[in-house]
């Protein structure tokens, strides 16, 4: 007898998962390569102090990774066991524990679903945002900042994909 609340998921959501999972591992490596290539991208990246850390997350999933700032600009991923445990990630407070990094702030995706689309280049972020695809918790400035770069870094990424191309031509009415 197939127990209908076997814990497997359909192929689909396992797909995505996976799919999601390899860019959250990789995360840091096109933010430093891209930051090489896009001035704007640079500057958001500057515009984070060292020792800055961020978290992405995706509810009802182990699915995480934490990047970190260091004094030459670059991302590193944190491994899970260096994330603090005794405040919650993006209220601002310091950790207690001894060389444990406190996330300042969190991207935190509303299911699986959302975030592959925004990894995919399905749906932009601004289109995530009016969806309310996704919750911050965090300083309001950094957070404009990570918007910034993490839509350049989708638009370089997938700037093929048509959610992501501008407008060749803008009606003649709107042109000054």
């Amino acid at each position: 007898m197939i127990n209908p609340t076997s814990p497997r998921s359909p192929l689909g959501e396992r797909v995505q998962a996976l799919y999601v999972r390899v860019l959250l591992r990789l995360l840091p490596l096109p933010i430093n390569l891209f930051k090489h290539v896009s001035p704007k991208i640079r500057a958001e990246v500057d515009y984070l102090a060292d020792g800055y850390t961020f978290m992405l997350s995706v509810r009802g999933t182990s699915l995480a990774c934490v990047c970190q700032r260091d004094a030459a600009g670059t991302f590193h991923r944190v491994p899970p066991a260096r994330v603090a445990r005794d405040v919650e990630p993006g209220s601002g407070l310091a950790s207690a524990q001894p060389g444990a990094v406190a996330v300042d702030y969190v991207i935190d995706f509303r299911s699986l679903a959302y975030a592959f689309r925004c990894f995919s280049g399905g749906m932009t972020l601004k289109g995530a945002l009016a969806e309310r695809a996704f919750s911050t918790r965090g300083p309001n400035d950094t957070g404009v900042a990570l918007t910034y770069l993490f839509t350049a870094l989708l638009r370089l990424f997938f700037g093929w994909r048509a959610t992501y191309r501008t407008s060749a031509s803008w009606p003649s009415a709107v042109r000054p």
